[in-house]
């Protein structure tokens, strides 16, 4: 039995970045020992695939491979260099290129000509893995013009109702889906929308007893809208009244503000005061009971509070301060969203809005 041969390692040599050794994998079988004598091998950079190209060439027939993407390689393929006098051993990092066999001169044909002669070639000397691409890659080549003429006969006859796309994303919202009912026909803001249609009354007055206390005392920790909207309703005979929609409002807002995640939790609670309104808030701004809140719910969110703000500050809302309450919603997107309700900038304060009557076209 031979003995092995003992080697001490010297130098491992890695370098990705330029060309190393390459082990040619012949796609159509191995060559024979006459033919390895005669071939010829040159590299070249393919500019329009941006990629290196390995040529190679017996007089008889060219095969050409590009040089594979080593960042896929999970493994090196090294080569082992022995200095028989020194004992010693280095490890050389070496390519893996598969070349298939191509034909050796060009061909002045259209693309199509081409592609023939490609898969013809393919089949005849290509790889089993090759053969099989090629023909599943014929059997998927259909016919445009004649997809064209019978995509042509199949919507000829299909009715289009122009009614349906003539209607908005904005009708959508104008007719109940996101925003209450509106009155058409109001002859001054306090009719357009009923408050009722946004939070039932019972659910609202589960709010008084809070209400009170805050009408009561000092108020910290809160958002400047909150503490603001308190300051401005203490004189009016409403403000209990206003409070309790203030309170409705601080609700959808610290279910709008709070990451899913944390919402998801069993600790999570939109209203410290009524578990009530907690319940009605992920019934109606949210899906599965509050673990989903996709846009169109998180925007009605968004809607309901606006109508509710106008109604507290008398149909003149200051945005900037509106937007303390909603973080993650830009002042911009707010003012987007007014407009649905419909609430229009003052002229000379931009930062208002002001409820606007609905006006039927003639």
């Amino acid at each position: 039995m031979k003995k092995p041969t003992e080697a001490i390692i010297d130098s491992v040599i890695v370098k990705p970045n330029k060309i190393q050794p390459i082990i040619v994998h012949f796609q159509n079988g191995q060559l024979k020992d006459e033919e390895t004598n005669k071939m010829k091998c040159q590299l070249y950079n393919d500019e329009d695939k941006q990629k290196v190209v390995l040529v190679m060439s017996n007089g008889q027939v060219v095969y050409r491979g590009h040089r594979p993407d080593l960042e896929k390689e999970l493994t090196y393929t090294m080569l082992a260099i022995h200095n028989k006098k020194t004992g010693k051993v280095r490890l050389v990092q070496a390519e893996h290129w598969d070349v298939a066999p191509v034909l050796d001169h060009h061909i002045n044909n259209n693309d199509d000509e081409n592609l023939d002669k490609y898969a013809e070639l393919n089949k005849k000397f290509g790889s089993k893995k090759t053969k099989r691409r090629t023909e599943q890659f014929e059997k998927m080549k259909v016919n445009i013009e004649d997809i064209k003429e019978t995509l042509e006969k199949t919507v000829q006859d299909i009715p289009i109702a122009t009614e349906d796309l003539e209607k908005s994303a904005k009708d959508d919202l104008i007719d109940g889906t996101i925003l209450p009912p509106c009155n058409k026909d109001a002859k001054q803001e306090s009719e357009i929308y009923n408050i009722y249609d946004i939070v039932p009354k019972k659910i609202l007055k589960t709010l008084s007893v809070a209400s009170v206390k805050i009408s009561e005392s000092d108020i910290v920790d809160k958002p400047s809208f909150f503490k603001k909207t308190v300051e401005y309703i203490k004189t009016d005979p409403k403000s209990e009244f206003k409070i309790e929609m203030l309170l409705y409002i601080e609700a959808i807002a610290k279910w709008l503000n709070t990451p899913v995640k944390l919402a998801r939790t069993k600790n999570f609670n939109a209203c410290e005061h009524s578990d009530d309104v907690h319940s009605y808030v992920l019934q109606n701004y949210s899906m599965n009971n509050g673990r989903l809140k996709p846009d169109s719910l998180q925007h009605k969110g968004l809607l309901h509070c606006m109508i509710l703000g106008l109604i507290i500050w008398d149909y003149k809302l200051d945005m900037e301060l509106f937007h303390t309450m909603f973080i993650r919603t830009s002042t911009k997107k707010l003012f987007e969203f007014a407009k649905c309700i419909p609430a229009v900038s003052v002229t000379d304060d931009k930062k208002f809005v002001v409820l606007r009557i609905r006006k039927e076209k003639k």
